[in-house]
This record gives structure tokens, C-alpha cells and sequence, in this order.
């Protein structure tokens, strides 16, 4: 039978059983949720030789990213990218020779886990082969998938983000790099721009009029509000929301002291203007997978394609509906999500994010411009108030006014 030594152990206790283990153990193998940057973690980082698989969650921006830089280039040593749910184990194992010693249990590597904070955990020790540490690395191994090394790039984007979410109330997940493209979205100008800078070059919009974009973005808005569904709205709103309303159909039906076609004029794309006039219900379905006021996430966005396509599958159109005419939709239902991206801006957006402007698609639309925009300073700047709060209101839909070129 084999033999292990087991106790509880408070935050303190935690604290003291970890200084001892990182010193005199030879391997180290740790996952958790997060990570500080105190004393405990220079213990840490001075035995980093001994690493053998290190992993620090980022989800909730609860890591410190001091830690997360001094991780760069260390061997070993990785945070966790957690798409779908949020990584959250306290895996702390210590091996040497045929021993081992691991503490599982609520406490995180920070402060509060290993000090103030009411936690209890279980110091296992025994022999490294036991059946219990064999079930760790199991476990242990089982993030291997997770895992992704911490570059410049990413630790840099972090702490961006970190610093934009420590500005508001309430938290959500950071943006990170992926190791396939490094990153060139989230090091853009767009993705590095301040919202001070945003601000002043939006309200120049040198080609258009600028409180008169911020008046019919108000008016779209108000349409949304006043139904359930946006198959409720009239024929002649659905053709303003969309962009295809033609001058005399504004001018009979009372409507001309907007211009419609701002943010994306799509009356040429005629498969798309005859799916609007018939109010088609695949196109109303699609626009309403869109939350009204709740975050948009990836899975509504791919759900919202989903519908746009197919109604154009329904309807044997020779043009399949593409990133114009979907986003144009989407940047008028959520202005604080979404920018039309169509032929007058895609150049200079394009160019702002750090991608070609050929290889834009609507499959990729999220990934190329929504993900790094989501990281980006003046899009996570704090809700200013005052004069400039409908500008924040509308913030991505107005990227329009930055990136328009009347000559494209």
C-alpha cells in the first residue's frame, strides 16, 4: 500500500509550503488561474531552470502582467489561452529523485491566495510514482493544448488591455496574440491608437459632416428601439437601416434630412437591395441574432453569417451577400461594435490594421478587424460623458469617418 502524507493547509501555510518546495525541489510544474508579481514569484522566477511546465491563466485580467513579462523567453513557462470557459485550476506539483510533493486546492499565485484570503488546499507527499501524482501529471499534461509561450507582442497587448479594464467598472477577458500570425492586428496603429486621438480625427471627417453622421446613427438607433423585431420596421426604414434607399423614395416617404447611404451606400448591389425590399425573412432573422445592448459575441456574429447567407442561397442570387453588405447591417443595429467595411474605407482600414486589403472576407471580417480593434485603448477608454458620450456610443461604426476615401 502506498504511503502519503496529506494536510490541510490555510493561505499562510500555502504560502510557506511553496517557499520551501520551489527551493528544494528539481522539477516544477505549476498551473494556475493567476499569477502576482511579489516575492513569492521572484522565488519563482530565480529557480525558473527547474520549470518543467509553468502556466498562468490571464482570464478576467486577474494576472498581473509584470508577471507575464518576466515570463518572456523563459523556458518552460506559458499562459494559458482559454477561448471557451476560463482557466481556472491550483496544480502546484515538486519532484525529485523518486519523491514528490504537490498542494492542490483554492489558492491562486497571488497575493490574496497566499495571504489574506480564506483558502484551504491539501499538501499531498509522497513517493512520484503513487498513483495520486500520476493522476496530477495526468491532469497537468491534459493543458498541454492551452498552453502558448509569452512573446513581447503578447505581453505588451496584455498589459494594454489590463490597463484599459483597471479604468472601467467590471472586468472581461484579454485578446491575445496568436503565435500563427504574431499578432499584426493587435500591434496596428488602429489597435495602439489612444481615444483622445480617435475623437479629434473623427470629428474632422473631412468628406462628410460630422453631427450629421452622429444624427442618423441616432435615428437608425431609434428605429431598432422602437420594435421587438427588425422585421416589424416598414419597407422604406429597412431600405434606410441598409443603405439602399434611393433619393426619391426618401423624399416621398419624408426622409430626406438624412443621407442614407452614409456608412456604406450598398443601392448598387442589387441581389442585396431585393432582398431589402421584400423583407426578407432570413435577413431580418440574421439582424436580430444580434444582442441589442448585451456584448456581441464571436458565436452571435457566426450565427448572424449563417443567416445572411442563406438568405441569399434561398433566394438562387447570383451574388452571394459579402462583407459590404453584412457589416453595413451590423454597423448600423450595434455602432459600438462594428465598422461597414466596403470599398470607400477597406484600403485605409486595411492599412490601419496591418492586413492586405485583397484577402478581407466576411469569414475573417471578426478576426481581422473586430479582435484587434476589442484590444485597442480608445475602444476600451472608459465612457467619457459630456459631449463626446455619443461618440464613444457609436465609436467603431465612426472609424468610417477616419478611414473613408472618396477616390477608392
Amino acid at each position: 500500500m502506498e504511503s502519503m502524507n496529506i494536510a490541510l493547509l490555510d493561505a499562510g501555510k500555502t504560502r510557506s509550503v511553496l517557499e520551501r518546495l520551489i527551493k528544494d525541489y528539481d522539477d516544477i510544474h505549476i498551473a494556475v488561474a493567476w499569477g502576482y508579481n511579489g516575492k513569492l514569484a521572484d522565488l519563482l522566477m530565480a529557480n525558473s531552470r527547474k520549470f518543467r511546465s509553468v502556466t498562468f491563466g490571464l482570464n478576467g485580467f486577474a494576472t498581473s502582467p509584470d508577471l507575464v513579462e518576466r515570463l518572456i523567453g523563459t523556458k518552460n513557462a506559458f499562459i494559458a489561452k482559454a477561448d471557451n470557459g476560463i482557466f481556472h485550476p491550483k496544480l502546484y506539483l515538486f519532484l525529485a529523485g523518486g519523491k514528490a510533493e504537490a498542494i492542490v486546492g483554492s489558492a491562486n499565485f497571488t497575493k490574496g491566495g497566499l495571504d489574506r484570503n480564506h483558502e484551504v488546499c491539501v499538501h499531498i507527499e509522497g513517493q512520484a510514482d503513487g498513483d495520486m501524482f500520476k493522476q496530477i501529471r495526468r491532469e497537468l499534461s491534459g493543458y498541454d493544448v492551452l498552453r502558448q509561450r509569452v512573446t513581447q507582442t503578447l505581453a505588451d497587448s496584455y498589459r494594454r488591455q489590463y490597463d484599459a479594464a483597471r479604468r472601467q467598472r467590471g472586468q472581461r477577458d484579454p485578446i491575445l496574440p496568436d503565435e500563427k500570425n504574431g499578432g499584426k492586428g493587435l500591434t496596428s496603429p488602429l489597435a495602439m491608437m489612444s481615444w483622445k486621438d480617435f475623437a479629434a480625427m473623427a470629428k474632422i471627417d473631412p468628406h462628410h459632416n460630422f453631427k450629421r453622421r452622429m444624427k442618423l446613427l441616432r435615428e437608425i438607433q431609434r428605429l431598432f428601439a422602437s420594435v421587438e423585431q427588425f422585421s416589424d420596421l416598414t419597407a422604406t426604414e429597412w431600405k434606410g437601416i441598409a443603405g439602399t434607399l434611393g433619393k426619391s423614395e426618401r423624399i416621398a416617404a419624408g426622409l430626406d434630412n438624412h443621407d442614407w447611404g452614409w456608412f456604406g451606400s450598398m443601392g448598387g448591389n442589387g441581389d442585396f437591395a431585393g432582398l431589402i425590399s421584400r423583407r426578407d425573412r432570413q435577413i431580418s432573422d440574421a439582424i436580430d441574432c444580434i444582442p441589442r445592448k448585451d456584448p456581441v459575441t464571436r458565436e452571435d456574429f457566426e450565427e448572424y453569417c449563417r443567416r445572411f447567407r442563406k438568405a441569399f442561397l434561398d433566394a438562387d442570387a447570383h451574388h452571394v451577400g459579402e462583407f459590404p453588405t453584412a457589416t453595413r447591417l451590423l454597423a448600423m443595429k450595434r455602432p459600438d461594435m462594428f465598422v461597414c467595411a466596403n470599398g470607400k474605407n477597406k484600403g485605409n482600414l486595411a492599412a490601419a490594421l496591418n492586413f492586405a486589403p485583397t484577402t478581407l472576407s466576411l469569414a475573417n471580417y471578426w478576426d481581422r478587424i473586430i479582435v484587434p480593434i476589442q484590444s485597442s485603448p480608445w475602444y476600451n477608454a472608459p465612457h467619457p460623458g459630456g459631449g463626446d458620450g455619443e461618440l464613444w456610443d457609436y465609436r467603431v461604426a465612426m472609424l468610417d469617418t477616419l478611414y473613408y476615401d472618396e477616390d477608392a
